[in-house]
């Protein structure tokens, strides 16, 4: 029956609890217990309550109304998926939800908060901002939300394999060394690690629990001296328990209150980073007399910076990737040519069915983003039976994928046009282009943060006084989340950078119900003289049709001639001959 319940009918639900509680406000983010971005079905919150699928979403629900705030990815999306007449959407651009707070927190007011769903970090500020206002918080053990989600979907098993050293670089005992030589440095005997791609990566162990993301779904309480003890979901599988024996005791993730319970009976105090951690972690152990440190979690930084062997996974994989891409832009221009039927959704599922075929190949890394037309427009774009547009010539195609192979993780991003592009097109691709090659070709020094470098690629669309919504790079990890920090290149971003770090570069232009721009390469950041560069990893041709080569200066011609030898060179080797054929012609120098 709830599958079928509208969600005004859900908002009911969810008031009539609230009233049980006295509370006239209740905050839900879109995450998990575990702060993940990708979230398995049973942890589609926000999905199941407004119908927006969007990875980033905050809803406040009051007795009279409901809000809900995204940022400028998804405004296009949101407006499509979510009924107006019961949410008001929100971009933080412009307004976020904190702010909306302490504009419109009154004395008195009494909210309820999932002590599950924010981190230490968040509930703090959310904390102070309610409380200054004399409001009140009900601090919730449990999901309150899923008092009325009767057909949640349930938690199922899924195998846990071992990413094994040739792909990892490092086995899981000698991180297990790195991580306690730094926690001795800070005096720390005792570390609670909560992110799952932290756990997966110091431990090498990989898992489908997540669609497109092989995270596994834990958390561990480390300790410097005697054994770590880590809970799963999966807590009896058999070849895990082997593999882990000498370091690791292995436990249900449901009993995780009562081992902190028996935590307590013999430690003082534990240290958890408070960004990451559930604030239900650290309210559990307070009332148990436990003494909360806050530090960064160590296994961040290094799980950032990729080693010798990760790096080198990572050239290998976007080898493999990159010809599926170039076998399947291949195929859309000769089906376009022919004027074959080629959808959104059938060009999607070619572009799987060719990397499937990949060496290593495990998945996709997010759900391909394939937009034709007005749907480009669209930035995190997902095609549904209903919005699948047939593609047609004259107007561009965009299309943003990537994969999960054994030794690395890609993503991509090409523009494409379909017939023939106008004067527009061709202009706004161009200032996108001028800015990819630009941070490209950026050599700073290491104190340089993420928003002097995303001013660069945007300096070309400013001049038309035009922007794009998001930012231009996030981190990758290496066969693990497809966006991983700390490293990132936005407008706000404070962030550094180090040898070894993997980046997206993706500028675009959108211009709403018409069309979209994105170009996107992942870089390796290298460093040479003290100084850090970019190297190209992402290896498929940029669509030449689409440039207006007046507006290129020398340097940049030659930067995009030389990219496209360098595709040519690595690429060639692995297609057949009209394949071949196809790609010298579309990388001959411009």
């Amino acid at each position: 029956m709830n599958k079928l319940i509208s969600h005004k009918y859900k908002l009911s639900l969810l008031r009539n609890e609230m009233k049980k509680e006295a509370c006239n406000y209740y905050i839900l983010p879109r995450t998990d217990e575990y702060q993940n971005e990708f979230l398995p079905r049973y942890s589609e919150r926000v999905s199941w309550l407004t119908g927006f699928s969007g990875s980033f979403a905050v809803t406040i629900i009051s007795i009279n109304k409901s809000i809900i705030f995204t940022d400028g990815r998804y405004i296009d999306q949101i407006n499509k998926e979510v009924d107006k007449k019961l949410f008001k959407i929100i971009n933080i651009n412009f307004k976020d939800s904190i702010q909306w707070l302490k504009e419109n927190v009154k004395n008195k007011d009494r909210f309820i908060l999932d002590s599950w769903l924010f981190s230490s970090k968040q509930f703090l500020v959310l904390s102070k901002i309610i409380k200054k206002k004399g409001g009140k918080i009900n601090v919730k053990k449990e999901i309150f939300m899923d008092r009325i989600w009767n057909n949640k979907p349930k938690v199922t098993k899924k195998r846990i394999f071992i990413r094994e050293e040739k792909y990892s670089g490092l086995n899981y005992k000698k991180k297990i060394i790195q991580i306690k030589t730094i926690l001795k440095k800070r005096k720390i005997e005792n570390f609670f690690f909560s992110s799952p791609d932290s756990i997966s990566w110091l431990l090498n162990i990989r898992s489908d629990e997540v669609q497109y993301t092989p995270i596994v779904l834990s958390f561990l309480i480390f300790n410097i001296n005697q054994k770590s003890l880590l809970f799963l979901n999966n807590h009896k599988d058999y070849v895990i328990k082997k593999y882990l024996k000498k370091s690791i005791r292995i436990r249900n993730i449901r009993d995780l209150k009562d081992s902190l319970t028996h935590f307590a009976k013999t430690n003082s105090r534990i240290t958890i980073d408070p960004s990451k951690t559930p604030y239900f972690v650290e309210n559990f152990l307070k009332s148990k007399n436990v003494k909360i440190i806050y530090e960064k979690d160590p296994c961040i930084i290094l799980k950032a910076k990729k080693n010798n062997v990760e790096i080198k996974g990572a050239k290998n994989a976007h080898i493999r990737d990159g010809v599926s891409i170039v076998k399947f832009l291949f195929w859309l221009d000769k089906n376009i040519e022919k004027n074959k039927y080629v959808s959104e959704k059938s060009a999607s599922t070619k572009l799987y069915k060719l990397r499937e075929k990949n060496k290593l190949f495990q998945g996709l890394s997010f759900e391909t983003i394939s937009g034709y037309g007005s749907n480009g427009s669209i930035v995190h774009y997902r095609v549904t039976e209903k919005s699948n547009k047939i593609l047609k010539k004259n107007n561009l195609f965009l299309f943003d994928s990537g994969g999960q192979y054994l030794d690395g993780t890609t993503d991509i991003t090409r523009t494409i046009s379909i017939g023939n592009p106008t004067n527009e097109q061709k202009n706004f691709f161009t200032r996108v282009l001028k800015g990819n090659i630009a941070l490209t070709k950026t050599i700073f020094k290491k104190n340089v943060k993420g928003k002097k470098l995303d001013s660069i690629a945007r300096q070309y669309l400013l001049e038309k006084k035009k922007d794009y919504q998001h930012g231009t790079g996030h981190g990758v990890g290496s066969f693990l989340n497809v966006h991983e920090g700390p490293q990132s290149i936005s407008k706000k971003s404070e962030t550094t950078f180090v040898n070894g770090m993997i980046v997206s570069n993706e500028p675009g232009f959108y211009k709403s119900n018409e069309y979209g721009i994105r170009i996107e390469n992942l870089l390796l950041i290298i460093e040479k003289k003290k100084k850090l560069s970019f190297e190209v990893l992402t290896l498929a041709p940029i669509d030449t049709k689409l440039i207006i080569n007046e507006m290129l200066t020398d340097e940049e011609k030659n930067w995009l001639n030389n990219y496209h030898i360098n595709v040519f060179k690595k690429i060639s080797g692995f297609l057949n001959k009209e394949e071949n054929f196809w790609l010298k012609k579309n990388t001959t120098a411009i």
